[in-house]
């Protein structure tokens, strides 16, 4: 999966990606708001970044 930063929906809270379409993938932003809404209830994994330094999950949907 390649995501194209002019093409990424960084306005919106969440997005599906057309080839894994029962996953959610939330901006960081709202990733954010229900770490703090819900503490441990949920798990972030960064598929992409523009932030050269950042570093994705190597296996992101691996649940």
């Amino acid at each position: 999966m390649v995501f194209r930063p002019e093409a990424y929906p960084a306005d919106l809270p969440a997005f599906r990606v057309p080839e894994f379409p029962v996953a959610v993938c939330w901006n960081g932003w709202m990733l954010d708001h229900l770490t703090d809404l819900l503490d441990d209830d949920v798990a972030g994994r960064l598929l992409w970044s523009s932030d050269p330094a950042a570093t994705p999950d190597p296996d992101p949907w691996g649940i």
